[in-house]
């Protein structure tokens, strides 16, 4: 699945909120919790993992090891089912 990085979650650069293509709501966002989620950068491909929901309207949140740079935000990102 792919998704966009809309922005960090209250200021943790480890923890990024993800608008997901087909996903609408609460619901659908709840089966994707504990997917892999892998963000690549020019050199780096940086994995993490989708740790909940944030809101009703589907977007979620996705924690990596180490912080994302602000080069992320608006980038596509890929949800591994």
């Amino acid at each position: 699945m792919k998704g966009i990085i809309i922005n960090f979650h209250i200021a943790y650069t480890k923890e990024v909120l993800v608008k997901v293509q087909g996903i609408t709501d609460k619901k659908k966002g709840a089966r994707l919790i504990g997917k892999k989620a892998i963000w690549k950068d020019e050199k780096i491909e940086h994995v993490g993992y989708v740790t909940g929901v944030h809101g009703t309207s589907g977007t979620m949140k996705v924690k990596f090891k180490k912080p994302l740079p602000a080069t992320c935000l608006a980038k596509p990102i890929e949800i591994k089912d």
